[in-house]
């Protein structure tokens, strides 16, 4: 009777609708599946991610049972289209090792991303904070829209893990799908992974610290881990002959030269060894060639400051450069450098007031342009300062402290010789004599950097020699120079001079960025 009721109360309407819902359509059978299958994979994946957030202390971290990996790339393939990366662009990698065990030959395939580190080198180096670490999940994220461009968490970060993008003119990274692991989900490498080769996990940092100081706790033939104190776990049952290298280790690779970086270098510390020169004789800037010595200086340094600019995929963003300051030396050469392009401004307005004749009328001005030509100089030496530390704190042999420190200001030095020739209109044979050992000693400081790396030796006796050699003859010209001019007055041969030792210093920066040793994770079949 209700039924009836129920019945009459209803509309044809509503009665075709009704039956409607309960037609089986092709799009509600696939909704269905889609419905089963989303429960199915939650269950599946369940036991590949935590249940938990963290607690204090501790952080989510890759978990590779090496073991199971095989090399299929099925997590790089997840990667590259979950993400949407550039064609040649990769966060997630497949490397292997190679040596020989108690059973003979030993091969093991590896999957890299980033280790999420405890104390990550590329949000440390990162002069305007594009990086930061989650203070719940401790994934250490690239903020996109704050990123420069400067590449410098590239060369700051030992496994290769940040990725520049020359399509966007930013760095991007892997950030752990931190999205979806937010969600329940698990990441695109965790899911696409055949054989459950990898998964998330809580660990607690200092256990990670602690662990890091022990060079056998990572992989063999890996970057240091006490440097970045990274989280990834490799964990085997069978365990890894202790002689295991990197399936390419013997690969010998040409790295980036970085021109702009190359320019920066070389101009910047020549055109300081100007400033140090005017410095030291500041009587010479009142006649016509200190002057213009002076002028050329400032124009040679500021050239350097025109490359720095060319390096960056974001240029228009770079005032934000002093954010780092506190802790990435590339803030610091940046602030500093700059301090000093403004100072020596002013410094180059005085001198020109003081070879205008204007001294006289304006006692204040000689002050000023001391005051200013020296700051000038020492600005510029504390910069070249914060230019080695930028290297040096990548903590790559080739650039280590001695060769570094002795590379750029042998640039300050022989600057300071060829700007102060100039400014004489020649040379004595004391100055020549000296400029001379100067070149010559640089030229043995070079050389000992490369035999101290066997991939630099190889480098430099091999793809590199070419220019190793226009590198030793361009230094023998401008010795020859140097030594015509204590017979010969005149600008010419001190124009010589100064061109030979910038051309000169250019080929041994563009061999300071291709010869470098760049660690990163075992290799051999990336790509």
């Amino acid at each position: 009777m209700s039924e009836l009721i129920e019945l009459k109360d209803k509309t044809l309407i509503d009665m075709l609708l009704e039956e409607q819902r309960q037609v089986q359509t092709p799009m509600g059978r696939f909704a269905e599946a889609a419905e089963e299958a989303a429960a199915e994979q939650a269950s599946r994946f369940g036991d590949l991610i935590p249940l938990s957030a963290p607690r204090a202390g501790e952080q989510y971290a890759f978990q590779v049972d090496l073991d199971r990996c095989s090399g299929c790339k099925g997590c790089v393939t997840a990667c590259h289209s979950l993400n949407g990366l550039d064609e040649n662009e990769t966060w997630r990698d497949i490397g292997m090792l190679v040596g020989e065990g108690e059973r003979g030959p030993a091969l093991q395939t590896v999957t890299t991303a980033c280790h999420h580190c405890v104390e990550p080198a590329c949000m440390i180096g990162c002069p305007v904070d594009a990086y930061e670490k989650d203070e719940v999940s401790g994934i250490v994220l690239h903020l996109d829209d704050q990123c420069i461009g400067c590449q410098y968490c590239v060369l700051k970060c030992p496994y290769d893990v940040p990725k520049f993008s020359p399509k966007r003119g930013i760095v991007r990274k892997c950030d752990m799908c931190h999205s979806r692991l937010s969600s329940g989900e698990a990441p695109a490498c965790v899911q696409a992974c055949p054989h459950e080769a990898i998964k998330i996990v809580t660990v607690e940092k200092e256990e990670a610290v602690a662990r890091s100081q022990d060079p056998d706790s990572f992989l063999p033939d890996s970057p240091e881990p006490g440097y970045t104190k990274p989280t990834t776990r490799y964990v085997s049952k069978k365990g890894l002959p202790k002689n295991m290298v990197a399936g390419d280790s013997h690969v010998l690779r040409v790295q980036h030269t970085h021109w702009p970086l190359v320019g920066l270098l070389a101009l910047s510390q020549l055109g300081v060894g100007g400033f140090v020169s005017a410095a030291l004789d500041l009587g010479s800037l009142q006649g016509n060639l200190g002057f213009a010595s002076f002028l050329g200086a400032w124009l040679v340094f500021h050239l350097g400051l025109v490359c720095s600019a060319l390096h960056l995929g974001q240029p228009l963003k770079a005032w934000r450069v002093f954010l780092g300051f506190r802790r990435s030396w590339l803030s610091r050469e940046a602030v500093i450098l700059g301090a000093c392009s403004g100072v020596s401004c002013v410094a180059i307005g005085a001198v020109a007031a003081g070879w205008f004749g204007y001294l006289d009328e304006f006692p204040w001005l000689e002050s000023l342009q001391i005051g200013a030509v020296f700051a000038t100089a020492l600005l510029g030496l504390v910069g070249v300062f914060t230019s080695v530390y930028i290297y040096v704190d990548t903590r790559r042999s080739f650039w280590k402290l001695p060769y570094s420190l002795s590379k750029f200001y042998g640039s300050v030095a022989l600057g300071a010789c060829a700007f102060y020739m100039l400014a004489a209109g020649g040379a004595s044979l004391a100055m020549a004599s000296a400029f001379v050992g100067l070149v010559v000693l640089k030229l043995v400081v070079e050389a000992k950097s490369f035999g101290d790396n066997r991939s630099s030796q190889g480098l430099m006796e091999s793809v590199l020699n070419p220019l190793w050699k226009a590198r030793l003859s361009i230094a023998a010209l401008s010795c020859v120079a140097a030594m015509a001019a204590t017979r010969y007055e005149g600008v010419v041969l001190g124009s010589i001079v100064l061109l030979l030792v910038c051309l000169g210093e250019l080929a041994e920066r563009a061999l300071y960025f291709k010869a470098v040793n760049a660690p990163k994770m075992p290799g051999g079949l990336n790509g």
